[in-house]
């Protein structure tokens, strides 16, 4: 068995396509069969927490305790029981940290722990995504895989990134967003370009699982078949997209100061998720729509609840404030989630909102103007995580729909070109040549320049 093992193990370090493509596609698969797993237990769990209130035995206003009680389970899971740290707060962000300072090194508990604390906070109403759980659990995989087969640093990075590929897009729906996603994120203005073709055949592989068990049907329904976006159109896209930049800017500070002051708090680090639950409660009051992921809301704007008075427009606005005080509040408090999904709900909303502006000041002169709910969502993560092409590309699989695809990039490079002091990722950095995990590599290149001019 040794032997066997140390064949195979030196077969994936050959620098070929076909023995790491296959490794990815297992990385593919396994997460794949993890993804409908959680899909199935975040299902039965928000059943499960809703009971009392479908039997009738709480009244209405007691659920606005169970964030709170959620993320008591989930500190005390976390920090007193797994004893894993690193699975609190978002996922993404630590495996981007993960990439670049510790060699694409997760450890093994990572993904059961992230698995099970992320299914408490969502399904207790914790505002947060989906995919910074699934990324960082994609990425535990391929790392638990890559230390069985002894791999080098820096093809473990390559399997990291293809593990959270296969995450994304298995859990979005979106093979080829969740590639593009994986390599993007990394960078502010670059992209991992050495692991893309692991990343796309985990992620297909992934996807191909997913749906094989829960269906193909896209992850945001009921969206029409929006016409070709004309000259007028286009410039509201990209009106939309600087309406986007405000927001963005406080989405990020609100959670980089949420995060700096509970760490600071002097207490229990297991209570502080459950005083962020606390604080949400109150927010669940007025806006019941900022608990949990938001998609049934999005759902319901695409139905065409798009506003046609100005109270509606300011209730929109007051959702998307509370949003991003929730996110702030679940994520940087130390509950497990992730603030990609948040980000794709507020842009829709804010698109909305825009919509809604647009037939108050101008009827009838945008054709469809539930198309913004889409345009908004790919501005908002777009400008936000700095990753411009994963953004449009992932809601139009999430949708189903590359109709609006002009209006989506135009609304995206706006919303960069004033968003580019900030994002949403701390641990991402500016291009290779600020990553620690290129360091290598530059000095081998340096090496080899020095080495010709001794020669000559």
């Amino acid at each position: 068995m040794k032997r066997i093992h140390r064949t195979i193990a030196k077969l994936l370090v050959v620098n070929g396509y076909l023995p790491k493509l296959g490794l990815a596609a297992v990385i593919g698969f396994v997460t794949g069969l993890v993804a409908v797993a959680f899909h199935w237990g975040l299902d039965h769990a928000v059943d499960w927490v809703r009971m009392p209130w479908t039997l009738g035995l709480l009244p209405w206003y007691a659920f606005a305790a169970v964030p709170a009680i959620g993320g008591l389970v989930v500190g005390l899971f976390i920090h007193k029981v797994a004893h894993a740290p690193e699975t609190a707060g978002q996922g993404t962000d630590k495996m981007i940290y993960s990439f670049h300072h510790q060699g694409g090194n997760v450890r093994a508990r990572v993904a059961p722990v992230k698995f099970f604390a992320s299914i408490i906070t969502l399904a207790t109403g914790g505002s947060a995504g989906y995919e910074g759980p699934i990324s960082q659990i994609g990425s535990g995989i391929a790392s638990t895989i890559c230390k069985f087969f002894k791999m080098p640093r820096m093809m473990r990075g390559q399997f990291l990134l293809a593990g959270t590929a296969a995450g994304l897009g298995a859990i979005f729906k979106a093979p080829l967003a969740g590639a593009l996603t994986s390599v993007e994120m990394l960078y502010r203005e670059d992209f991992e370009s050495n692991a893309f073709a692991t990343s796309i055949v985990s992620s297909v592989v992934s996807f191909a699982v997913y749906v094989a068990f829960v269906g193909t049907s896209p992850l945001i329904g009921g969206v029409p078949a929006f016409p070709f976006t004309g000259g007028v159109e286009l410039l509201a896209c990209a009106l939309l997209g600087v309406l986007c930049f405000p927001f963005s800017y406080l989405y990020v500070r609100f959670y980089y100061e949420s995060e700096r002051r509970f760490s600071k708090w002097e207490i229990p680090v297991w209570l502080k998720p459950a005083l962020g639950g606390a604080f949400i409660s109150l927010l669940v009051f007025a806006y019941p729509e900022v608990s949990g992921g938001g998609f049934d809301f999005i759902d319901n704007l695409m139905a065409g609840l798009v506003p046609h008075s100005l109270w509606g427009v300011l209730l929109l606005l007051g959702i998307v404030l509370a949003k991003i005080v929730a996110t702030a509040l679940t994520v940087g408090s130390g509950g497990s989630g992730g603030v990609f999904g948040p980000s794709l709900f507020i842009g829709g909303v804010i698109g909305a909102m825009f919509a809604g502006i647009c037939e108050l000041a101008f009827p009838g002169v945008i054709r469809m103007p539930e198309m913004f709910i889409l345009v908004g969502m790919a501005s908002f993560f777009a400008g936000a995580a700095k990753a411009p092409i994963a953004g449009v590309v992932m809601v139009c699989e999430m949708t189903g729909s590359y109709s609006l695809l002009p209006g989506l990039l135009i609304a995206s490079v706006m919303h960069i070109a004033f968003s580019r002091n900030w994002t949403i990722y701390k641990s991402q950095v500016l291009n290779k040549f600020a990553s620690p995990a290129h360091r290598r590599d530059m000095d081998r290149e340096l090496i080899q320049a020095y080495d010709k001019i001794a020669k000559e």
